[in-house]
């Protein structure tokens, strides 16, 4: 709260201060962010109006480009989520118990929840999120973005928020690194969204 607080202070102190317009704008970008891409409210037939961009190579159409992955986390092919909310695509990513994989993506205070498509393969799957934020001094912190389980055939995710761990995370923070773990089963993951504005949906 104390964060929060003083974050709103420098904003509304730049937004009355005259004569600095250019400086107070490019220090008030540094401090929430913003530009990421073009949004669009695509989980709309789950009854989601809220406007998400589209993360880099969320599709796993680039391969693993943008992403890191360990024990066992692999591309698939032929494997695409069956909307194809991002285009035509055939792959997706297969996250075995105890693998994980990671990307990063634009973030900034007003980019504060991502969803995006989950299926157990063979069963039940219990997927971890965690958020890692590095502020421009190199400060680095690590927070919890929620546990779900994804059953046996392909879903949105829920909204998992990450407000709080924007709030919690460096203050001048310019990218995150979303941590996928799967705690149980094999996982698979594909088109990979972020909501810059935390809209109820």
């Amino acid at each position: 709260m104390r964060r929060l607080v003083a974050l709103l202070t420098i904003v509304l102190g730049l937004a009355v201060t005259g004569g600095t317009a250019s400086a107070g704008g490019g220090l008030l970008s540094g401090l929430l962010g913003g530009g990421c891409g073009v949004t669009a409210p695509v989980f709309l037939p789950w009854g989601d109006y809220s406007g998400y961009y589209f993360a880099p190579n969320g599709g796993f159409e680039s391969g693993s480009s943008n992403w890191t992955l360990s024990g066992g986390a692999a591309v698939v092919t032929q494997d695409n989520e069956p909307w194809y909310l991002a285009g035509f695509g055939t792959h997706a990513l297969s996250i075995p118990a105890g693998g994980s994989a990671s990307t990063s993506v634009c973030f900034g205070l007003t980019y504060p929840a991502v969803r995006f498509f989950a299926a157990g393969d063979g069963g039940d799957a219990t997927i971890h999120v965690r958020v890692v934020s590095r502020s421009l001094l190199g400060v680095l912190s690590v927070l919890d973005g929620g546990t779900f389980t994804a059953g046996s055939t392909w879903r949105p995710s829920p909204k998992l928020s990450t407000l709080f761990s924007a709030l919690g995370a460096p203050l001048g923070s310019k990218t995150m690194t979303l941590q996928f773990t799967v705690e149980r089963g094999t996982a698979q993951i594909d088109d990979l969204f972020v909501d810059p504005f935390l809209m109820k949906g």
